[in-house]
């Protein structure tokens, strides 16, 4: 699990700015909230709130780089790592972009720093902490040798006498991450293959509210039942969607010529996949039908017929399903996007009642839970506003003392009256010049 995640120099994140998955010590909702490993009490809900471009979304970006920059690495030296430094100050062009994460992995913390920039990485460093012991460990430092343009891996302890170690030194390339050179070298360490297997099982991918992916990512899924088909029409049924039950069908298309000819042609795909589009240019897709119930019975409706809040939802329990089965941490960009306000709620309370070990983080405009004792904890609420130099801030509720909040302070009340911060700063609503039609 996610105990903390340090961003800076990212989009409009200029400074570092933490979000944390450590709970206080308040017990409120404590059973439905907060996992115990080892001495470890982690929420499982972090819930960002502010106005409209104020950096909530970049947050959600940020954790899927961090993915990317592991298990995704640059297919070749020439290759950029794909991002935006903080743009409205010039110095920031010229720095380094820094993420920090403090993890649970197995039986022991991991924390990982890496730094870097569109062209290459600088700088890696990752320390173990076993649980019961009384310190941490190094594990190895990356650093980068400008006078001769080299990267170097320190390793500490009994790593550093391994060829398995020296063999990975030497296959690391700039704008590859240490665990992206190690998927890309014929080498074999335990502890490293057990972090970049938990890191893909682990964190899902981010889900955006105007992307298709997800519709295609949860509908694979359950054609491989991993995620239960019955339990999400019932979950569907429940929301009030009119939705009974669904179809999942399988169909077999053609590859368009084009895009067939692109990929034979291109150097760095693999000769495997070449391999099977020249014997078989055709593609599976996966469809989805859901049934409404009519006078007549069941009549199945195409996925895209459906209303956006309905297509939303069946995203979102896709999700929830998994969370629930497994182990998972997710991103989600506006959860409340195309949902009634009564069916956001009813999805964060079916998550926090079923789901053990998973985690998940989420944007969001909809401030009225704030009036809801009953569904949040202020540790587990992130705001996030611009200061005077148009870089995002991000803060919790819990930060604030008890002489702002108390434990019988209406937060919502507060939140509103932009005592809490994190809310527009509107002007007044004349328009001038403006012409009535005659």
């Amino acid at each position: 699990m996610i105990l903390d995640f340090t961003i800076s120099n990212f989009r409009s994140i200029k400074d570092a700015q933490t979000i944390s998955f450590e709970a206080t010590s308040d017990s409120h909702l404590e059973s439905y909230y907060v996992v115990q490993k080892d001495k470890y009490r982690i929420l499982k809900i972090a819930t960002i709130l502010g106005a409209n471009a104020s950096g909530k979304t970049n947050i959600i970006r940020a954790f899927s780089l961090l993915h990317d920059l592991i298990l995704e690495p640059c297919k070749n030296k020439n290759s950029k790592i794909e991002y935006n430094k903080f743009a409205l100050d010039e110095k920031s062009a010229e720095e380094d972009s820094v993420m920090k994460v403090n993890f649970l992995c197995g039986n022991q913390k991991y924390y990982y720093e890496v730094h870097f920039n569109n062209r290459e990485v600088t700088y890696e460093l990752l320390k173990r902490h076993p649980f019961g012991d009384l310190r941490s460990h190094s594990v190895f430092e990356r650093t980068l040798d400008l006078s001769s343009d080299t990267s170097v891996i320190k390793w500490f302890g009994k790593y550093k006498s391994t060829s398995n170690a020296r063999d990975l030194s030497s296959n690391l390339i700039h704008n590859r991450t240490v665990f992206g050179a190690f998927q890309n070298t014929n080498v074999d360490i335990d502890w490293m293959k057990e972090i970049i297997d938990w890191i893909n099982s682990y964190m899902l991918p981010p889900v955006f509210p105007s992307e298709q992916g997800i519709y295609k990512y949860i509908t694979k899924k359950i054609s491989q039942e991993r995620i239960d088909k019955n339990l999400v029409a019932q979950q569907l049924t429940k929301a009030d969607v009119g939705v009974s039950d669904f179809l999942v069908e399988n169909e077999t298309k053609n590859i368009p010529q084009d895009i067939v000819d692109m990929i034979l042609s291109d150097d760095d795909a693999p000769e495997e996949l070449k391999n099977k589009i020249k014997n078989d240019p055709t593609t599976e897709e996966t469809k989805v039908r859901l049934i409404h119930n009519g006078l007549q019975g069941g009549v199945p409706f195409e996925f895209k017929e459906e209303s956006g809040g309905t297509q939303r939802y069946y995203e979102l329990i896709g999700i929830l399903m998994l969370l629930v089965k497994e182990s998972h941490f997710v991103a989600i960009d506006e959860l409340e996007c195309r949902l009634h306000p009564d069916l956001y709620e009813h999805f964060v309370t079916t998550y926090l009642n079923n789901a053990n070990d998973s985690q998940m983080i989420f944007t969001t405009h909809m401030r009225e839970f704030l009036d809801d004792k009953g569904l949040f904890r202020d540790d587990s609420v992130w705001l996030t506003e611009k200061n005077e130099n148009g870089s995002t801030e991000i803060f919790s509720l819990a930060d604030f003392g008890s002489d702002v909040l108390r434990d019988s302070t209406n937060r919502y009340n507060m939140y509103r009256a932009g005592r809490l911060g994190a809310v527009p700063r509107l002007q007044d609503t004349y328009i001038e010049n403006a012409k009535k039609c005659e």
